[in-house]
């Protein structure tokens, strides 16, 4: 297949060229153990074929991309970018339609977070500035689904004495996870000139994803994680009624900052680890928008990871990302209803985001759900869907 994106086929020729196919990756990847194919394979195929296997193409888009195959490769490859540079392509080459990931298509003005807002009522005009050294971005899952939490942490952070606004934009992590390189590229121009023209220096982030997205991105400007400011000001979390978990996320596994500091924050409680943690933490489900394309795999991702909590004999899973909080709540809800005779009832077990442990607010998973299900039916959902439809302009970021 022609290849147009210099990256991509970058990417695609270090795999060729370096990978020695020694297949260490496979171990614990359902994905390239299922697929038994190297990743030299996979690029090999990538550049020289014009036509894909259907359960070549499956496997691509079933990919998390979560990098727990690089924490096994002896030659520091990821493989996960090989994963992405594969989206690129299969988009690209209208093999892949990249309508089927729609509502996820950050860079229009409709999109399922902006319309879940709108929906909802949910709005930060009252914070946001024109004119702010200083910008909170929340995430867009945070920024939608709690949003009391958003405020309380942007009033927080105010209190610190930062001059502030805040963004409840997406970081346009989803572009890339679908393929949209050059969409993805053009959004993240627009956020520069956006934060440029604000006079933003430096930008505290609470979710992982946006943490890490936006590293590098912008000339002069810091990226700062939420969560090692709360440890800084000394902020720790009480002692609760029992041993604690936490779930790291995966872009975390490499630095493994984010977690660190969630950690700090939770040293006045017991802390009993998952089989999977820190580096070599596994995904919620929520990883590489597989939900999209195949619910069940995604849903059985989270079963796994609520799994080990089960296991690891606490109460409490605590975790930074609020997409991972709400991929694996909502599958703990499906299987509480399933499952009455475990060892620990799934019913005992909470899933809990850390900042509803500092500032003491709790989210209301039953209404978020019944709500993210509202939004689809009757009058406000025929508006909804013909929103998405009709926004077909890529909308000028403001």
């Amino acid at each position: 297949m022609k290849v147009s994106n210099f990256r991509t086929e970058q990417t695609l020729k270090k795999f060729t060229e370096k990978c020695v196919s020694c297949r260490l990756c496979f171990k614990e990847c359902e994905v390239l153990s299922g697929l038994n194919l190297s990743p030299a394979t996979i690029a090999e195929i990538l550049l020289t074929r014009d036509q894909f296997s259907i359960d070549f193409i499956e496997a691509i888009q079933k990919c998390s991309l979560c990098g727990l195959c690089s924490h096994n490769c002896p030659l520091g490859l990821y493989p996960n970018e090989l994963m992405m540079a594969a989206r690129e392509l299969l988009v690209s080459g209208q093999t892949v339609d990249s309508d089927d990931y729609r509502v996820l298509q950050v860079d229009h003005e409709h999109h399922i977070f902006s319309l879940y807002r709108k929906t909802w009522q949910i709005e930060y005009q009252k914070l946001h500035r024109k004119q702010s050294p200083v910008l909170f971005f929340p995430g867009c899952t945070l920024s939608s689904y709690a949003p009391r939490l958003t405020r309380t942490a942007y009033y927080w952070l105010q209190q610190q004495g930062m001059d502030i606004g805040l963004n409840e934009q997406c970081c346009g992590l989803p572009l890339e996870s679908i393929g949209l390189f050059d969409r993805h590229l053009k959004y993240i121009n627009r956020l520069e000139k956006e934060f440029s023209d604000a006079g933003v220096k430096q930008i505290v982030t609470a979710c992982p994803n946006c943490f890490y997205h936006l590293q590098g991105k912008f000339a002069g400007i810091e990226v700062l994680s939420l969560y090692q400011l709360l440890v800084d000001a000394g902020i720790r979390v009480a002692a609760m009624d029992g041993p604690v978990t936490i779930h790291d996320s995966c872009p975390d596994r490499l630095s493994g900052q984010i977690g660190c500091s969630v950690r700090t924050l939770l040293d006045k409680n017991i802390q009993v680890e998952m089989i999977h943690h820190k580096e070599s933490t596994i995904c919620c489900g929520a990883g590489g928008l597989v939900s999209m394309v195949d619910p069940q795999l995604s849903n059985q991702r989270a079963a796994t990871r609520l799994e080990e909590f089960q296991q690891s004999s606490t109460n409490y899973c605590v975790s930074a990302c609020m997409g991972c909080v709400k991929r694996l709540e909502s599958v703990h809800k499906e299987l509480s209803a399933d499952k009455s005779d475990n060892e620990k009832p799934l019913s005992q077990l909470q899933i809990i985001h850390i900042l509803e442990l500092v500032f003491n607010l709790r989210i209301n998973h039953e209404e978020l759900q019944q709500q993210l299900e509202l939004m689809w039916q009757g009058e406000q959902g025929e508006q909804n869907i013909q929103l998405l439809t009709e926004d077909t302009e890529i909308q000028t970021v403001t």
